[in-house]
C-alpha cells in the first residue's frame, strides 16, 4: 500500500531515486491512469476505458496494458515500447497531494515505501543545499501543470455520466488451451446513445473538446488486437485465441 506524504527537503534530504523508477512501477501496472489530455496519445497504443476505483468509487480514465494482473506488455528489457509514456509513470514516485498549510492548495507528495527510493543508490532528490534536483524540478512542473488536467478529467467524466454515455463491458479472454478468463469493471462510450444526442449537446461536447476524446476511446478498443499479438509474442505467457467484449445488450468479438 502506498504511503504518500508531503515531500520535505528536511525529512527526505537523504533519499535517492533509482534512474529506472518509472520503468519499475510501469512493469507492474496492468492499467495506467491517464488524464483527458492524454487520451488521444494513449489510444494510439493501448485500449482506454473508464474504470472505477474499488476503494473510493471514483471514476478514472485508464489504459489497459496487459491481460495478466501486475504485468505490462509495453515493457521489454527495461525499455518502454509504446510511443507515449503517461504522466503518472513519468512523475512516479511523486504525486500531487492536498497541502497541509494552504486550504484548497496542492503540494508535492512522495511514496515513501517505493522500491525506487533508497539512501544508498540512485540520484539525490535534493542537492547539498536542500535544493530540488533537476529531475525533481521537472517533475514538479509536470505535476503543477497536471492540476488543470485533473480537473478537466473529472469534468469530462462527470458530463459523460450525466449524459448516460457509459457502457459496461465484460472482457472475456479465450486461450488456445481452451480456458478463458473474464475481466470486469471496464466501461466505454455507448456509441448508440452517442448517436442519439441532440445537435445542441454534440455542439457542447465539441466546444469542450470532448468529441475528439470520445472517438479516440472508441477507436482505441481495436488496440486489443495489438495487445493480443504482444501477449502471444512473449515466451511463457498463455497464448490467446480471441478476446470477446460482452454487454447486457449485445456481444462483439475482436
Amino acid at each position: 500500500m502506498k504511503k504518500i506524504v508531503e515531500l520535505s527537503s528536511t525529512d527526505h534530504k537523504d533519499l535517492k531515486l533509482d534512474a529506472q523508477a518509472a520503468i519499475q512501477i510501469a512493469a507492474k501496472q496492468q492499467t495506467l491512469n491517464i488524464r483527458i489530455s492524454e487520451v488521444a496519445q494513449c489510444a494510439a497504443n493501448f485500449p482506454v476505458f473508464f474504470m472505477s476505483n474499488v476503494a473510493t468509487g471514483n471514476w478514472a480514465l485508464s489504459g489497459l496494458t496487459s491481460f495478466v494482473p501486475n504485468s505490462n506488455l509495453f515493457l521489454s528489457e527495461e525499455k518502454w515500447l509504446a510511443t507515449y509514456l503517461p504522466i503518472m509513470v513519468q512523475t512516479y514516485p511523486f504525486f500531487l497531494v492536498n497541502s497541509s498549510t494552504e486550504e484548497k492548495g496542492f503540494t508535492i507528495g512522495i511514496d515513501e515505501d517505493s522500491e525506487a527510493l533508497s539512501k544508498e543508490h540512485g540520484e539525490p532528490i535534493f542537492s547539498g543545499e536542500n535544493k530540488a534536483s533537476m529531475h525533481l524540478s521537472q517533475v514538479t512542473s509536470m505535476l503543477e501543470a497536471d492540476i488543470k488536467n485533473t480537473v478537466h478529467t473529472a469534468q469530462f467524466i462527470e458530463l459523460i455520466e450525466k449524459l448516460e454515455l457509459m457502457k459496461a463491458l465484460d472482457m472475456i479472454v479465450y486461450f488456445n488451451d481452451g480456458t478463458a478468463q473474464n475481466m470486469t469493471g471496464l466501461h466505454t462510450i455507448d456509441e448508440d446513445k452517442l448517436q442519439l444526442l441532440s445537435a445542441q449537446t454534440l455542439e457542447e461536447l465539441n466546444k469542450k473538446g470532448y468529441l475528439v476524446q470520445i472517438h479516440a476511446m472508441l477507436i482505441s478498443l481495436y488496440q486489443i488486437n495489438s495487445l493480443i499479438q504482444k501477449n502471444n509474442a512473449v515466451d511463457g505467457l498463455d497464448k490467446i485465441r480471441q478476446v470477446k467484449f460482452e454487454t447486457t445488450k449485445d456481444k462483439s468479438t475482436i
